[in-house]
């Protein structure tokens, strides 16, 4: 299967991030993290709602806000989506893409994002 994540040791132009190789449960589950985590925040700003889900307490967007947000809000098929789409990530039975999301949302919910980024740098592996 295909990265949705590359390797967060080696950027896009072949220079070391200072992350030593990591498992694919961390390498992919982050970046499952981070993505459920963007879609929360996507359907949050699209509801008008400044409630947020367990698993995304400290995500924000630095994405421009699209044409339906400027407009007020996401259609309904949007919504759904992004709900089913969220849905797919949690309950994911894969070892590196489904127990690596839930074990580092684990870790962001107890320590937030950038304390789990900082101890898989140093560690490679989650915070317990």
């Amino acid at each position: 299967m295909i990265s949705a994540c590359n390797s967060f040791n080696i950027n896009r132009a072949g220079i070391s991030t200072g992350y030593p190789i990591l498992s694919p449960e961390v390498n992919e589950g982050i970046c499952q993290v981070l993505a459920h985590m963007w879609l929360d925040s996507e359907i949050n700003a699209a509801s008008g709602s400044d409630a947020t889900s367990s698993s995304s307490s400290s995500s924000s967007s630095s994405s421009p806000p699209s044409s339906s947000s400027k407009k007020g809000g996401r259609s309904d098929f949007e919504k759904k989506l992004g709900g089913f789409l969220k849905h797919n990530i949690e309950s994911n039975p894969s070892t590196a893409y489904g127990e690596g999301f839930r074990q580092g949302n684990q870790a962001v919910n107890k320590y937030g994002l950038k304390r789990t980024l900082d101890h898989i740098r140093m560690t490679g592996s989650y915070p317990l």
